[in-house]
């Protein structure tokens, strides 16, 4: 993290003061290859010698190479957006004109099911079907039952392959008017819903 963090102040300060790379390296007696090489990880940055002569020069600009700015409130954005298959969420946060900072992005694989064979698929819906006439058969909807507690025992039962997806749509279907459907949904006084047998 502390060499992360000094790679990104010295672009920060590059960039801030108009240097280009070869510039900076120009003004550190380096060849043209140098800041380029420092700044894609190939050579440290680290050593006394280095960072003495990255002070010298930003001094002029009374820029730091070696603190974070200590400012505890930013304007974060939140940007998602979707790529070939992949969902993408980046949190970011605005600094200044020339600094903003990606506090994270996450990727996420978005239609999993599309890469499931229907074999698969369909051996997952019967497995989670037998588990809910099992439930229903032993008693296990005479009293309230959460979603989530379902899930549980889906996964103890059947493994954690199977997909919460799966079970959601087999519960639906077992779900509607008494007589025609053996399970009735009810909204939970905290949170969520709550599934029990018809009487």
């Amino acid at each position: 993290m502390d060499y992360a963090g000094t790679i990104y102040l010295l672009i920060l300060n590059r960039i801030s003061s108009g240097y280009t790379r070869e510039e900076l390296a120009f003004l550190m007696g380096q060849d043209e290859n140098y800041i380029k090489d420092m700044e894609e990880l190939k050579i440290p940055i680290r050593n006394l010698e280095v960072m003495a002569h990255l002070h010298w020069v930003f001094n002029q600009g009374k820029l730091e190479i070696d603190a974070f700015d200590r400012r505890s409130a930013y304007l974060f954005e939140m940007s998602i957006w979707e790529e070939e298959g992949v969902r993408y969420y980046q949190m970011e946060y605005f600094i200044n004109e020339v600094e903003t900072i990606v506090f994270f992005r996450l990727m996420e694989a978005i239609n999993k099911d599309k890469f499931r064979d229907a074999e698969t698929i369909e051996i997952d819906h019967l497995a989670t079907k037998l588990l809910l006439m099992s439930l229903l058969e032993e008693g296990h909807f005479k009293k309230y039952c959460t979603a989530l507690q379902l899930w549980r025992c889906a996964e103890k039962n059947i493994g954690d392959g199977i997909r919460v997806n799966v079970l959601k749509q087999e519960l639906e279907l077992m779900l509607g008017k008494k007589g025609l459907a053996p399970l009735r949904k009810s909204k939970a006084r905290s949170f969520g819903y709550r599934y029990i047998q018809h009487k």
